[in-house]
């Protein structure tokens, strides 16, 4: 997701001031769609009286609960900013045998779901229950988000600033703290934005855990009671919690002028060889990819072989074609609301602005919000409700804003000399977009609908309160036979999930093509 500021907008995108009243009505539906979960709450908790939202937030539950969820986010985003960012400046700076492997590995940590990886190591019996064992679960998992980020600011630095550094007497760790660094900060103040508003908003883990915090008391409060009003002052809470975080990133944001030219003139910088350097990435390397791929995968694959009963392959089978089914429907409206916001967001759009804003908000979410969102969304509609449309409706809107910002940096990043040639041949703002921008964005485009597609292979809390009646994915279906501690009868289901899963990961890091399709993205 990007969040770098672009202090011009490409002139390709706007040859005249003037923007286009259909870009502006799309961008107004999409911003529709967004506010649905927000206008939800705020008329659930204004059906509850003053005294009652008064205890629900003065009380000593309430603080607790905060309390927890700000130490959670700020540990876990602090320890896989650090860990992210030594993770890439290893696989870009040392020469390193099978390089193109070892990135993959390290990125395909995020095609675990995080109650995937919570059962897993569980099961292991290493890690308790609890806060401690939740920093750790949630680092591991969420550390690539951040060492994608990374990589990408990394390819960007002209090996020319550190050769003069080296000239000044720097050595390799004041280069990194006086060059490397600061050109990595904006990429990795949004990898650990987008860390903060996973954590904000995951359930699996912290639920299988125990850890209370906003996620998991809503979801209680939710299911707990009839009076739904209290739930949703916690959820406003914890939306006014993401705003916070997302203000925070917003300020200590260094305006970025973003270069785009159609010729490369950036001169990689050398790897180092030295065989020092080379036994400590790999240690590194190796340990993280132990404990955040090998162990778990290893605890699924023995649970799979050690079942005793026989795989139900019909099942599976339905159950995976609707993981991917409804997944795709949940990309493909994404990509369509998702482009127009980033359009008018790189005009500086007063609307682009708050609908960009908006989806990090929405993204922040647990999904049993969004679920009741919908559910009461859509029981005014018999048509759509319990459809897989409207299951589609609700990933679209749950991980927009990983789809807005890929999209917004790669259209950014579009040679502004292309755009002005086509213009002055006489082409259209439209038949631009549609031949020149397009185009040439379009691997950013493919990693952010990607995105969207990953997330919504994983997603739990909303899918089983929107699913249509019988209609099973693998999340679901793992996640019952966990419920009544079949976990070998769950195993399957969890095992295919994070294969089919790390189709689209492998695809947005492409180790095969990182030269080609790396500049087109700030982060992810």
């Amino acid at each position: 997701m990007n969040l770098l500021a672009v202090k011009q907008p490409p002139s390709g995108l706007t040859p005249n001031p003037r923007t286009s009243p259909v870009l502006i009505s799309a961008a107004l539906i999409s911003l529709g769609f967004v506010a649905l979960p927000l206008v939800y709450l705020i008329g659930r908790a204004l059906q509850g009286d003053i005294e009652s939202v008064r205890i629900v937030v003065f009380r000593a539950k309430t603080l607790e609960v905060f309390t927890t969820t700000v130490s959670l986010v700020v540990l876990v985003a602090g320890l896989a900013t650090f860990l992210g960012s030594a993770l890439a400046w290893t696989l870009q700076s040392i020469d390193l045998p099978r390089r193109n492997l070892i990135r993959a590995l390290v990125i395909l940590p995020i095609a675990i779901p995080s109650y995937v990886f919570t059962y897993c190591w569980l099961s292991l019996g290493i890690l308790p229950d609890g806060f401690l064992a939740a920093v750790v679960v949630l680092t591991l998992s969420t550390t690539p988000y951040v060492t994608l980020a990374a990589m990408a600011a990394l390819r960007r630095i002209d090996s020319s600033q550190v050769d003069v550094a080296h000239t000044l007497g720097l050595n390799q760790f004041q280069i990194f703290l006086r060059v490397t660094l600061p050109q990595m900060r904006n990429a990795l103040a949004a990898g650990a934005l987008l860390v903060s508003l996973y954590v904000l908003s995951d359930f699996g883990a912290v639920s299988l855990l125990g850890v209370d915090t906003f996620t998991r008391t809503i979801q209680n409060t939710y299911q707990g009671s009839f009076d739904r009003s209290s739930a949703a002052v916690l959820a406003l809470m914890l939306v006014a919690l993401s705003g916070i975080v997302i203000s925070l990133e917003v300020s200590s944001r260094k305006k970025t002028q973003v270069t785009r030219s159609s010729v490369s003139i950036t001169k990689q910088i050398e790897p180092i060889d030295s065989l020092k350097a080379r036994i400590i990435a790999i240690s590194l390397l190796s340990t993280y990819i132990l404990a955040a791929l090998i162990a778990p995968m290893s605890v699924l694959l023995f649970r799979f072989f050690a079942r005793p009963k026989p795989i139900d392959l019909l099942g599976l089978s339905q159950a995976a074609f609707s993981t991917i089914l409804v997944a795709a429907i949940g990309a493909l409206i994404a990509l369509l609301l998702a482009l127009p916001i980033a359009l008018l967001a790189l005009r500086a759009s007063l609307i682009g602005k708050v609908a960009e804003r908006g989806v990090l908000l929405v993204n922040a979410l647990p999904g049993v919000v969004m679920g009741l969102a919908l559910v009461a969304f859509g029981s005014d509609f018999p048509m759509i409700y319990q459809t897989v449309g409207l299951l589609g409706v609700a990933y679209a809107i749950l991980f927009l804003a990983r789809s807005v910002g890929t999209i917004r940096t790669s259209l950014a990043r579009v040679p502004e000399n292309l755009t002005e040639i086509a213009a002055t041949l006489g082409q259209s703002k439209a038949r631009i977009f549609y031949r020149v921008t397009l185009p040439l964005a379009a691997p950013g485009v493919l990693s952010g609908t990607l995105l969207v597609l990953l997330s919504a292979m994983k997603e739990l809390p909303a899918t089983l309160m929107l699913r249509p009646t019988g209609f099973e994915t693998l999340a679901t279906e793992m996640w019952s036979n966990t419920a009544i501690f079949r976990f070998s009868e769950a195993a399957p289901y969890a095992l295919l999930l994070v294969i089919i899963a790390a189709i689209p990961t492998f695809l947005i890091s492409r180790p095969d093509r990182q030269e080609s399709t790396e500049p087109m993205r700030d982060e992810i």
